[in-house]
């Protein structure tokens, strides 16, 4: 069920296929597991582009990059195959055992196969962070998160993107980095997780995996504005959003009915952002005006049972944790998360916790606000410094007046065509 799409949309629409690096995901053999193996362990490496074409990228000069599949594990556990680039920087940093690893867990891109930040000239988040990371010499392996990119299984079933699903997200990212190293023994054993909203959930998730399932070399993780606990924040955020975790849910729990809190109007609109591979900028004109949920719907059993296995914060985690918010998220309130941040420390008191806010700075905005900061964290884990035991917070105040800053991204990567478009 699909409803009429605004003209703004399908703009949008026109303008996202034309930032697809390697065409429709369905049509590009290396997106395809068929004769693949379907059993293989998680953290197995399915397949690898080991040189991709670049030119088909926008990517930052002295840089390249690789494509991989490999095996994950969904929210409930079952094996998914999951795709993944990494980029390479010129001359990497290097510890004793080879080039040093981020594995980088990247914000919404939207719900559906072709949101694969792998197949988008950009990667997604280009400057925000992936290009910042590499151009500091750090290769940078990057999941696309099941359901995005590798649509099927071996066995021909459909892969949904269990949106928000963060245990599930850590898994990716996690295998992500286990596969890489397969792939390219050249790379180290060590390594630091960085995320931001979803993936900043994603990474703090992958602190408290590290608590139950030790993978050796992980170092560390630096979540950014990340999704705690989705219910507790406000709306229409917390509407829309949870919107969009329904097909995830449907995986998750076969007795939920999405119909129990979607109204006729919802389901249609999220059936047109899986039809149409809307990402969530391209579909906010939708979202974000329409009554998508019924009344109550906050108390749906199956809906509550999913966001307390979901939530990250005030559960046990493992190896030390930089995170960072801005004071002015328009998406998700710094208080929720400065609570979430405050019960995590209390349970894991043996554990170095380090919460810094930044005024002023948007969702997006943090990214550069912080930048400086967790480079800086990075590299102090990779050269063994020690971090103090237990939670510091801090708040950095802007140099200038806060209405004086660029508040959010005002502009856009093009891919040059021809030589005088490039300085």
């Amino acid at each position: 069920m699909t409803t009429s799409l605004p003209e703004e949309v399908v703009q949008a629409i026109e303008f996202e296929k034309s930032q697809w690096a390697t065409g429709s995901v369905y049509e590009d053999p290396f997106y395809s597991v068929e004769g693949l193996d379907a059993s293989a362990r998680p953290g197995a490496l399915l397949k690898v582009e080991k040189t991709s074409d670049v030119s088909l990228y926008s990517i930052p000069a002295a840089t390249t990059l690789s494509r991989f599949v490999y095996q994950s594990k969904t929210f409930s556990g079952s094996l998914v195959p999951v795709s993944a680039y990494v980029l390479w920087p010129s001359s990497p940093r290097t510890s004793p055992d080879g080039f040093q690893v981020v594995a980088w867990a990247h914000g919404t891109s939207g719900i559906s196969a072709e949101n694969a930040p792998s197949h988008t000239k950009n990667l997604w988040q280009h400057f925000l962070a992936p290009y910042q990371l590499v151009c500091q010499g750090y290769v940078v392996v990057a999941t696309d998160y099941a359901g995005l990119g590798v649509s099927k299984t071996a066995d021909g079933k459909s892969i949904v993107h269990e949106y928000l699903a963060l245990p599930a997200h850590a898994n990716d990212v996690v295998y992500s980095v286990l596969a890489a190293q397969e792939a390219f023994p050249e790379l180290s054993r060590s390594w630091v997780a960085v995320g931001h909203s979803q993936g900043g959930g994603a990474t703090l998730a992958v602190a408290q995996r590290q608590a139950k399932d030790h993978i050796p070399g992980y170092l560390g993780a630096v979540p950014i504005s990340p999704v705690t606990r989705l219910m507790d924040e406000a709306d229409p955020a917390r509407t829309v959003v949870t919107s969009l975790m329904v097909p995830g849910i449907q995986a998750a729990f076969p007795g939920f009915n999405a119909d129990d809190i979607l109204t006729e109007r919802g389901k249609e609109i999220l059936g047109s952002v899986r039809k149409y591979h809307l990402t969530l900028g391209a579909s906010t004109p939708m979202l974000f005006t329409a009554d998508l949920m019924k009344s109550g719907w906050h108390n749906n059993s199956f809906l509550s049972t999913h966001q307390d296995t979901i939530q990250t914060g005030g559960k046990p985690v493992a190896g030390p944790l930089l995170i960072i918010h801005g004071q002015c998220d328009e998406l998700l309130s710094p208080d929720k998360l400065t609570s979430a941040v405050k019960k995590t420390a209390e349970m894991n008191t043996n554990a170095s916790i380090k919460y810094i806010q930044f005024e002023g700075a948007s969702h997006n905005g943090t990214l550069p606000a912080s930048q400086w900061m967790w480079m800086d964290w990075i590299a102090d884990r990779f050269k063994g410094v020690d971090q103090k035991k237990g939670l510091v917070c801090e708040v950095r105040k802007t140099a200038k007046s806060v209405d004086s800053y660029q508040r959010n991204l005002n502009w856009w990567l093009k891919h040059a065509k021809a030589y005088h478009e490039t300085p």
